[in-house]
């Protein structure tokens, strides 16, 4: 064999390396790239996932709020579902001041099924006179199929000087 033609070959050959080194970092740039992309798309089936589970449709929030500036003291809140105690809080001045500027508080965050539901909150706190007080109000609500959310206000009413409750429903 002679020089020019081993060198030809050496060339050949080295071009020919070249050529399968460039196609396998081609084709190992196209498996990174599906793989990249696979990870994405499992990334997002897994946070859609965690939101169901942690946010079902099934989701049922029961909120309370007050009147800004309310002369009312709220003290605490005993929340009864479908004849089941779901929920109590007692209110701390600061958790009250929040409220009476016009925070709303998350009484109770849970999952129920379709249907009718009966709500039953019994309220303790002061009135305006200062004077010790304790009231139950009934909610009747129908869940769908989506989340539902309920607003319990205690309202002022000035004209007697007591407080009243009203109920919001918002549906998803």
């Amino acid at each position: 064999m002679t020089n020019s033609l081993r060198r030809f070959s050496l060339g050949a050959l080295l071009s020919l390396l070249c050529t399968l080194s460039v196609a396998q970092e081609d084709g190992l740039s196209r498996q990174i790239q599906d793989l990249k992309q696979g990870v994405l798309d499992l990334n997002r089936d897994l946070t859609l996932m965690e939101k169901e589970l942690l946010y079902p449709s099934s989701q049922t929030a029961i909120l309370v709020a007050v009147d800004v500036g309310t002369p009312i003291r709220l003290v605490d809140v005993n929340l009864t579902l479908d004849g089941k105690h779901v929920s109590y809080h007692f209110y701390t001045e600061q958790e009250f001041a929040a409220l009476s500027k016009g925070g709303i508080h998350r009484l109770y965050d849970g999952n129920i099924t379709s249907g009718k539901h009966t709500l039953e909150a019994t309220i303790t706190g002061y009135d305006p006179r200062g004077k010790d007080y304790q009231k139950t109000t009934t909610h009747t609500f129908t869940k769908g199929s989506g989340r539902k959310m309920i607003e319990l206000r205690v309202l002022d009413d000035l004209a007697t000087k007591q407080h009243r409750f009203e109920f919001r429903e918002w549906n998803e």
